[in-house]
């Protein structure tokens, strides 16, 4: 190992339907990311986050607004192959927008495409298996893992983030690779910072075996920093997106706690939704060495390298965004951790009444006394704001 180099470089979300198909059209994902393709230019590994499912016959599921459901032609998947892309990670929360169907769909089509993935599957065994790669005589091994939808044991989904199954996993990896790759989509969607409990999640996996740690989820980028040897890169930021476009920004923010709770954030920063950065990692000598290229979205949604002074800020950006990991005092940790138990608080509420809906609509139930009572004590508690 110590005697071979090796590059690997990372991007992040890559979401090919809605806005970003219909900017498309036509052109292939190569013709497209010609503006930013030179920055992996001789990396020996490509690896994104793919956002969207990519079927053949699936359809979008209808649980939640069509807005948030995406879906993209399996055809697609060739093309990030001759466009470079080595592997994906698909342990994310729209991994099931299809359903079922959408997820073996594009399960079978990665497979015909030459792509390795990791980190969803047909039940939980699936979900959790490594992908190993094969290069220059290694075998780097890719684990991927998110907060939801989880797969079950007998059910589909995305390999879930908890500490001891990501142990496990990392163990096996590590046992079967030279180098391990760990991806975790996580975290707060458009914060500048990780909350702590996302942030002790990353950690985790650069303790436990991993040699370097993607994240993806929040669709803005965060900061750098070293757990000792392991580089932590937060969150690379959206590749192929359409969180950008003015009125997709406004739509979600107004529907998020930090829109709430920090609703100047898209003034603040006018650039910070087009910002991206392709992440390249070397490998030499027992060594490691990172290098960020950033990237800014077009109005078209086309990803074009920085150039210049525009390279020069978006640099300073990305310093200051790490440099803020290491001061626990900048005001960004507490409003994330705030927001954060907002919306967790949010979520809970939702599917506490959620359930008691579902256990009332049981035929049994409309004769129990004691469920009746039991359900009144529960929604007063809701109301109440009591736990």
């Amino acid at each position: 190992m110590d005697s071979v180099e090796l590059k690997l470089a990372f991007c992040g979300d890559i979401m090919l339907g809605a806005e970003v198909a219909q900017c498309m059209g036509n052109v292939t994902v190569e013709e497209w990311l010609k503006g930013v393709s030179p920055a992996w230019e001789g990396a020996d590994l490509l690896i994104g986050n793919l956002e969207t499912p990519c079927v053949i016959h699936a359809t979008p599921i209808e649980s939640k607004p069509p807005e948030l459901v995406f879906k993209a032609p399996a055809s697609r998947l060739q093309e990030l192959v001759k466009a470079g892309f080595s592997a994906v990670t698909i342990a994310n929360n729209h991994v099931l927008d299809c359903g079922r169907i959408g997820l073996s769909e594009t399960l079978h089509e990665l497979k015909n495409s030459g792509l390795y993935y990791a980190g969803a599957g047909m039940n939980l065994s699936e979900a959790l298996k490594p992908a190993y790669i094969p290069v220059r005589g290694l075998t780097v091994g890719l684990v991927a893992f998110c907060y939801g939808p989880r797969a079950g044991y007998s059910s589909p989904g995305a390999a879930p983030c908890d500490l001891p199954v990501m142990h496990e996993t990392l163990k096996t990896a590590r046992a079967n690779s030279d180098i391990v790759i760990a991806a975790l989509h996580d975290g707060l969607e458009y914060s500048d910072v990780p909350p702590a409990e996302t942030r002790a999640r990353f950690r985790f996996l650069a303790e436990n075996g991993a040699d370097i740690v993607i994240g993806h989820h929040p669709h803005v980028l965060q900061g750098l920093e070293w757990q000792g040897s392991i580089p932590i890169a937060y969150s690379l930021g959206d590749f192929l997106f359409h969180n950008s476009l003015p009125h997709v920004t406004k739509r979600n923010f107004s529907r998020m706690a930090l829109g709430r709770l920090a609703p100047e954030e898209v003034q603040r920063d006018p650039h910070k939704f087009m910002r991206g950065a392709v992440l390249t990692a070397q490998f030499r000598n027992g060594e490691k060495s990172i290098q960020w290229h950033p990237f800014r979205q077009g109005k078209d949604l086309r990803p074009q390298l920085s150039l210049d002074s525009t390279c020069s800020e978006d640099l300073r950006r990305l310093e200051n965004l790490s440099a803020a990991l290491l001061n626990e005092t900048d005001p960004r940790h507490s409003l994330a951790n705030e927001v954060r138990a907002k919306a967790l608080q949010e979520s809970r509420d939702s599917l506490e009444l959620k359930e008691i809906l579902r256990l009332m609509s049981k035929p049994k139930w409309r004769y129990i006394a004691n469920g009746i009572r039991w359900a009144s004590r529960r929604i007063a508690g809701i109301k109440g704001g009591r736990r």
